[in-house]
């Protein structure tokens, strides 16, 4: 029989045992990286746009040591591709992926295959649609709103077109073209839709698909039900997450987004519901903001590294 002396002993070593294991538990929270997919977890640089504006080294400094491991480019930012490559691996980060408008790739295609090159990414990734005709140009500034709800089949068929032609650029560049959806894509046109025939018309050897969970939610649609169909065509991941108050609509291109954990999304079906082997990147995005960018990247990346490697 014990002791009363080794009685307690024994229980201060298992209670020194106990909190020895929460604090390792903790800090492998803190110190993982790579979240719910086993891989990096990435930002998309349009969350904190103005910071990069403002000062672009000391906001990736700012993000790696957030936690971030990866980052995609929104644009070409004012810097060569070889000082942001150096910029990157000063941070410990590397670009992966980079977006750029069908409208901007029709006018420099060339431009952004190299400075993707330049910065060492493996996908140049179409942010967003246009038209072969020149309706939405005379207000290009509008273009992002009235495209959403003017854009027609037939337009949807041309930017398929684009992409195997630019997919096929990229392909001999030794880049991967994507193509990274909004809500209008999930618009139905007498029984078709946009997405489905993007997926149709695109040559899966040429174009991969970017989807941005938030839209295909904001547009009604559940996502886990393209993640097991078409597992073999979505490589890139926009993990971003929609409000609670949600207004569910596929014509009108209105953001209501708040940070990964905080809203309507649940993530652990979707991430149950992927093949982690086949997504390559994943990345954060945030459009909407009830404080400040850096800190609401913050609470995304912490609610990701708190789901760990299996959900």
């Amino acid at each position: 029989m014990l002791s009363r002396r080794a009685f307690l002993e024994r229980g201060s070593l298992a209670l020194a045992a106990m909190s020895l294991h929460a604090a390792r538990a903790a800090e492998g929270q803190k110190n993982n990286v790579t979240g719910p997919l086993g891989r990096p977890i990435g930002l998309q640089l349009y969350t904190v746009r103005e910071a990069v504006e403002k000062d672009l080294a000391g906001t990736l400094r700012a993000l790696a040591d957030i936690g971030y491991r990866e980052v995609e480019l929104a644009g070409i930012p004012a810097k060569s591709a070889a000082q942001l490559r150096t910029l990157l691996n000063d941070c410990g980060l590397t670009a992966p992926s980079m977006h750029a408008s069908m409208a901007e790739l029709q006018e420099g295609l060339q431009q952004r295959l190299d400075y993707a090159k330049g910065i060492g990414a493996e996908y140049l990734v179409c942010s967003f649609p246009w038209t072969a005709d020149a309706r939405f140009r005379e207000k290009p500034g509008h273009a992002v709103v009235s495209l959403a709800s003017g854009i027609t089949l037939d337009d949807w068929k041309w930017n398929a077109e684009q992409l195997n032609r630019i997919g096929a650029a990229a392909r001999a560049a030794g880049l991967r073209c994507g193509y990274h959806n909004h809500n209008m894509e999930f618009r139905s046109y007498d029984g078709v839709v946009a997405y489905d025939e993007l997926l149709r018309l695109t040559d899966p050897a040429l174009v991969t698909m970017e989807m941005d969970l938030a839209w295909v939610v904001t547009a009604g649609v559940d996502p886990v039900k393209y993640l097991k169909k078409h597992a073999d065509r979505i490589s890139l991941l926009h993990v971003k997450e929609v409000r609670k108050d949600l207004r569910v609509t596929a014509d009108r291109l209105q953001a209501q987004t708040t940070e990964v954990g905080s809203g309507k999304i649940d993530w652990k079906r979707l991430f149950k519901a992927m093949d982690a082997q086949r997504i390559q990147h994943y990345f954060v995005e945030q459009e909407n903001f009830e404080r400040t960018p850096l800190e609401a990247v913050k609470i995304s990346l912490q609610y990701l590294q708190g789901l760990g490697t299996k959900v």
